[in-house]
């Protein structure tokens, strides 16, 4: 009889949250980004950042379930200065015993938010090239 009842609960709360409905709105990006402005200096930001691999210590901070191996990446205290947008504090939760846990926090850098900054140092780069470019063809030019 226990199994009827908890059945038929059961059932009736697959009805009910098989009959919701989801309603989707559209938000114009306009609407959504403000004070949205150029990147500018992204060459010169990020010819202070230094590349580098390493290792997460996954011996002594195995509790944290860190990704084993080599990692490429930034140095947060590196990249702060420059882009502290993009330097965040992570934090992850860990069992410290019998119902007990505890909260690690590091800074981690979102490298995802660089793509828009090399794009815009690509762009700055480009249109030094094209100045150079014409600049040598006026010299040739003179030299004739």
């Amino acid at each position: 009889m226990k199994y009827l009842i908890f059945k038929g609960a059961f059932m009736a709360l697959l009805l009910s949250a098989s009959t919701l409905t989801v309603s989707a709105q559209k938000i114009d990006e306009q609407e959504l980004k403000v004070s949205v402005g150029k990147i500018s200096n992204s060459t010169q930001h990020l010819k202070k950042l230094e590349p580098v691999t390493f290792k997460y210590d996954v011996n002594k901070y195995k509790h944290l379930k860190l990704p084993a191996g080599e990692q490429y990446g930034f140095l947060a205290s590196n990249v702060q200065p420059e882009f502290p947008a993009m330097v965040y504090e992570a934090s992850k939760v860990y069992e410290s015993g019998k119902n007990n846990s505890k909260v690690a926090k590091y800074n981690e850098v979102q490298t995802a938010d660089l793509i828009p900054v090399l794009v815009a140092a690509i762009k700055e780069q480009q249109a030094e090239i094209e100045l150079l470019k014409n600049e040598v063809k006026l010299l040739k030019a003179k030299s004739k």
